[in-house]
């Protein structure tokens, strides 16, 4: 479930991101699922987090999702934690799930999609690390 869905700005977000390649697919799995998930509003692309505790803290994983502008077969979602000094905007990417796009469709694997779920969900413990996750890319990530 999607829980900060009156909060300014989230709603258009989420109708924005509808028409973009796998976002209707994630945009269902995070309305429709058990977890407590959240919506960051800013200013490029489409990311969220979960509000849950790993190993006694906040869970700091988010995953994003964009579109290269260099790339319209491919539809992307990065895995990372933002840095935890308030003033800082680095991040540490821990690596992506590249989605095929044909003819601006994306091929989403709703398993696929679950394991990255699951990767966040844990805070991206080693353990539950996706099988499709890549660490090595050629484009910039927003």
């Amino acid at each position: 479930m999607i829980v900060n869905l009156e909060e300014g700005g989230v709603g258009e977000l989420l109708e924005a991101v509808s028409g973009v390649p796998a976002g209707s697919e994630i945009v269902a799995r995070l309305r429709s699922g058990e977890e407590p998930f959240f919506v960051a509003v800013g200013p490029s692309g489409f990311e969220w987090g979960v509000f849950n505790e790993v190993r006694g803290v906040a869970n700091r994983a988010r995953l994003k999702l964009f579109t290269p502008a260099e790339r319209d077969d491919l539809a992307v979602v990065l895995a990372y934690k933002p840095s935890q000094v308030s003033w800082s905007h680095d991040r540490y990417a821990y690596g992506v799930w590249e989605v095929p796009v044909d003819n601006g469709e994306a091929a989403v694997d709703t398993a696929e999609l679950e394991s990255w779920i699951a990767f966040q969900v844990s805070g991206f413990h080693p353990e539950t690390r996706p099988r499709s996750l890549v660490r090595q890319i050629s484009y910039d990530i927003p």
